[in-house]
């Protein structure tokens, strides 16, 4: 998990923006085909920074929305960590009850039943701020966890 403190590494090897404030964490990284607002991607370590990618199965990485649009070559913010509005899910995957687990899929979001563990190696990403029933959208709170797909 992340130890908040807003840092700007511009050394020569490792170029990451972190900032919080408010109870979320936001770190900058490179749209690799562009991002969408409040749709969830995978943020990766990629050489000298962060690059954001779809959601797949088979790597680690955090799970990020990101602040606003941002085109394909651009850098912008992404938040991992905190509460998220309206984010995307995949088709009717949102269903569950308040506080229960948010989970990373192979290529989306889901929500689940079960109490979240915060356990990354299944997936465990967040939790739901409210009761949603096979919607394709909900209100989260992202644990800022490096995590892999759920199996």
């Amino acid at each position: 998990m992340l130890v908040y403190d807003n840092i700007n590494n511009n050394g020569s090897s490792f170029n990451t923006s972190f900032r919080s404030g408010n109870g979320k964490a936001f770190v900058q990284a490179y749209a690799t085909s562009g991002m969408v607002a409040n749709t969830p991607y995978a943020i990766q370590l990629m050489g000298s920074g962060y690059n954001a990618t779809i959601l797949a199965a088979s790597i680690w990485a955090y799970v990020g929305v990101p602040e606003r649009v941002t085109a394909s070559g651009c850098v912008g913010w992404v938040q991992i960590r905190g509460e998220v509005n309206d984010v995307q899910f995949g088709a009717g995957d949102a269903s569950g009850p308040a506080g229960h687990s948010v989970f990373w899929g192979a290529a989306a979001l889901g929500a689940s039943s079960s109490i979240p563990a915060y356990n990354p190696v299944i997936g465990q990403v967040g939790c739901l701020l409210e009761t949603v029933d096979e919607s394709t959208t909900a209100n989260i709170w992202l644990a800022g966890m490096w995590a892999t797909a759920k199996a």
